[in-house]
């Protein structure tokens, strides 16, 4: 079900009253002109911290309107999924090409998305101003998927990073996979059914660019303790690649918690 996905945490929506919000601009258009509900209407809500709101439409003005939030649940019962918390981290690509990868991650049920810089990237990324209106355009383009998908909880997004930067915050909280183009010979498994035969809370899969890590980037990932991918032979662009790898991971735990609850 579609629902909207508010960009703030209301307060004091525990106690079963409905309160009363105006909402403006983005939020306003996209309620009225996009999905053009009036006076009357109801739809799903949901806050950042993932609450779960019937929201009802009381008055429609020129540029504003006035809306009731009832609180339906105090926890999200999603984000708390045996599933595994998963972090997508995607080296970083041009413009519109990173704009789907973020886009069809949410789609897919990313917990987090944290972009890459490689050696290899053919995109630079500052931590200056400049940057502020990419990052604003991320944010925008998580909250319109997750309106669109109908999931149950907030994809983080982390500012962009180095290999060795991530791995130092990232800090071991669950196994690492990286995609690798090639087999890396009989010692390890590069097998996901094999990686993921026991369970874990959060796990993260890093995606390389067009030109893949070098190799220095390699034995940094394989030092760290990270886990090599094997996906097959077809050369994948980077977008494609990402959901790839995230959609394969998803499926396998899923299904394989299907079969031991059978």
């Amino acid at each position: 079900m579609k629902q909207f996905v508010l960009s703030f945490n209301p307060e004091n929506t525990d106690n079963g009253s409905e309160k009363e919000l105006i909402l403006t601009d983005r939020e306003f258009h996209y309620l009225i002109h996009v999905r053009r509900y009036s006076s009357g209407d109801s739809i799903p809500a949901l806050s950042p911290d993932g609450r779960v709101f019937k929201m009802s439409v009381l008055d429609v003005g020129k540029k504003s309107c006035t809306v009731g939030l009832t609180q339906v649940f105090k926890e999200n019962t999603e984000k708390n999924s045996p599933l595994p918390r998963i972090t997508l981290m995607p080296a970083l690509t041009r413009g519109r090409k990173m704009d789907l990868v973020i886009r069809q991650a949410v789609e897919g049920g990313a917990f987090a998305i944290w972009p890459v810089l490689t050696e290899n990237c053919q995109v630079k990324f500052r931590k200056d101003p400049d940057t502020s209106g990419k990052n604003e355009r991320w944010q925008r383009i998580t909250v319109e998927a997750l309106q669109q998908c109908g999931g149950k909880y907030s994809t983080a997004l982390e500012t962009p990073g180095t290999i060795a930067d991530i791995l130092e915050t990232w800090d071991r909280r669950g196994p690492l996979f990286f995609l690798h183009e090639q087999k890396t010979g009989n010692k390890e498994p590069n097998s996901l059914h094999q990686y993921l035969a026991e369970p874990f809370e959060d796990l993260a899969i890093m995606v390389g660019p067009e030109g893949g890590f070098s190799p220095g980037e390699t034995g940094l990932l394989r030092d760290y303790g990270g886990k090599p991918v094997y996906l097959g032979q077809r050369v994948l662009r980077a977008e494609t690649a990402a959901i790839y790898g995230l959609a394969a991971i998803s499926t396998i735990i899923r299904e394989s918690s299907e079969w031991q609850t059978a």
